[in-house]
């Protein structure tokens, strides 16, 4: 057959098509990996409706975490990818760096089902660095938003009394100029639930209140009877379905006006039920903590505010941390929101007339300070007491102290926040840092702060034994901690060899994908903590001892998955 000169070009450029149609398929990127390139695109953009655009195609809800993008925008100044990590049609992980400040963020994006341009999730995970260069991160951090008028209050780091961190930021009073100083007396919102706490804390050390005492056994008239029977553990842990106070909203000026007292707010609020069965939920609670200040005045036959100042204030040596009332502000820093145009004004009119046992009152970084030093010196409660407060009762929540992360570095405090303040006070106990940030600008601004630097801490390395060695150390390679929790070692000890002191180690010996293994346990160390060096990492377990009846070890129950370090 002849073929006519005349389409050979059509042939040929539909060769080309195909050959370029074939060439574009093989070197499609995965869907990971695609989606991480548009998602830093948007990210980089700093652009709200870029942002929104993503959001919008990848995930259900165009809004979805868009403060917190904003926001990790604003303080990382933009990301630049250093390394692909990992690399599959349902996983993509890079290394970037951040731009404001030479340090670097994990980026992991998890795809959806196959064939759906959904996301699973993005997650950015902060990576640690030492302790002097975090501090010159959250200080390259905080001096970025007060050049740019976002925030303006005084942060400090201590560790035991020792000044790490201390600065002042912009203005305490914009009309007339006042710089912020170390000094200055802020408002502190929802901090004042701490001071609750304490004094509820120290009527139950005294036997005069009781954990599971209803309300209603001290305040008998209390209207509705239901709310009578909620407990002071119910309230100190917000499971009291107690609701909030009436006062704090913008549309709540009415109330504002006449509601200066507690008697007032419980006149406001005394006629409604729990909003669920008492100790059955959590939900945050303004009035819950209304109600524990009027338990503090009936069996202390005090005011709230008298207590506090005899029985917390003087003996931490508070002197600047007091409740003043709306026309008594003189020295104090005023508080600036942003109006619905975006305009910076006063946020006096927003403030209740008194703070209230919920909060609101005002102190200084420096007393901050002073009422964590008081509380472990044991001087306002008793320390197993303490323990118990700041230790999670809830999912982040103990007896009026915020209480959250991971088992090897905790931390406890409380934060505040309402129009023109912004309050955070953090306590790692591990490496015995305290952080407090207060400010007179919007919520939430300190919590931004102190979450830069907890980003960037990492736990403090395990200290040595009493033995002179590690309490226990496998040498493997990375098969053998590739587990799932929890790991068991169930063979019993080869035996038990005397080291330095009075030092018993018991000898293990364990198999674990074809590579034997010898591991020893110092028992001289009350430490449940097990170090395992693989490859070029270090990680760290926490284990439990498991004895017979000879008190010999017998085996291990291992609880994490490790932590890289």
């Amino acid at each position: 057959m002849t073929v006519a000169t005349s389409m050979i070009p059509f042939q040929r450029m539909g060769l080309v098509a195909a050959l370029l149609v074939l060439a574009s398929t093989a070197v499609a990127k995965p869907p990971a990996e695609a989606a991480f390139d548009a998602w830093l695109v948007a990210f980089n953009s700093n652009d709200k409706a870029k942002l929104q655009a993503f959001n919008a195609h990848h995930f259900a809800d165009a809004d979805l975490n868009l403060d917190y993008l904003l926001d990790s925008r604003e303080e990382t100044g933009g990301l630049d990818v250093v390394t692909v990590e990992r690399n599959e049609p349902s996983v993509f992980v890079a290394m970037t760096r951040e731009r404001s400040f030479p340090t670097y963020r994990r980026i992991t994006i998890t795809a959806g089902k196959a064939g759906d341009t959904k996301l699973a999730e993005i997650k950015q995970e902060p990576q640690p660095l030492p302790e002097d260069e975090a501090l010159k991160a959250l200080d390259s951090f905080a001096t970025q938003l007060a050049r740019a008028d976002r925030f303006s209050g005084a942060l400090v780091i201590e560790r035991n009394g020792k000044r790490l961190y201390g600065k002042a930021f912009g203005l305490a009073d914009r009309e007339n100029q006042v710089p912020v100083h170390l000094d200055t007396p802020f408002l502190f919102a929802s901090q004042g639930k701490m001071f609750t706490a304490v004094a509820v804390l120290q009527m139950i050390d005294a036997g005069t209140l009781q954990f599971d005492d209803p309300i209603g056994k001290y305040l008998p008239a209390y209207p509705n009877k239901e709310m009578g029977k909620v407990t002071i553990r119910q309230l100190l842990t917000h499971q009291g379905g107690t609701g909030d106070i009436g006062v704090l909203q913008p549309e709540e000026g009415v109330n504002r006006a006449w509601a200066r007292t507690i008697d007032d707010l419980i006149m406001l609020n005394g006629d409604r039920g729990p909003s669920f069965a008492p100790g059955s939920a959590f939900d945050y609670s303004n009035y819950g903590f209304v109600l524990l200040g009027a338990l503090v005045e009936k069996v202390s036959g005090q005011s709230y505010y008298a207590y506090l100042d005899e029985h917390i204030f003087q003996p931490a040596g508070m002197a600047a941390t007091h409740y003043p009332d709306r026309e008594h502000t003189s020295g104090i820093a005023r508080g600036y929101t942003r109006d619905d145009d975006g305009r910076l004004v006063p946020s006096a009119s927003q403030l209740p007339w008194r703070g209230s046992p919920a909060g609101g009152g005002v102190s200084t970084v420096e007393d901050q300070l002073r009422f964590v030093g008081a509380l472990k010196a044991g001087t306002l409660v008793s320390l197993p007491l303490l323990q118990e407060a700041i230790k999670q009762q809830t999912d982040w929540y103990g007896y009026g102290f915020i209480s959250s992360g991971p088992e090897e570095f905790p931390h406890w405090g409380h934060g505040g926040g309402a129009a023109g303040t912004s309050a955070a006070l953090s306590v790692y106990p591990t490496n015995d840092m305290t952080m407090a940030c207060l400010s007179n600008r919007d919520p939430p601004i300190c919590d931004r702060l102190l979450i830069n630097l907890h980003w960037h801490l990492s736990p403090p390395a395990p200290a040595p034994s009493p033995c002179g060695a590690t309490d226990a150390r496998i040498l493997a390679t990375e098969a053998l901690i590739a587990h799932r929790e929890p790991f068991v070692i169930p063979r019993g000890p080869m035996g038990e060899e005397p080291v330095a002191g009075s030092c018993t180690r018991t000898r293990f010996k364990i198999d674990r994908s074809g590579v034997p293994v010898d591991l020893s346990i110092d028992e001289s160390s009350g430490d449940r903590v097990l170090d395992v060096a693989a490859r070029e990492t270090l990680r760290r377990y926490r284990f439990n001892v498991m004895r017979g009846r000879d008190d010999s070890v017998h085996y291990l129950v291992f609880h994490s998955a490790g932590r890289t370090f």
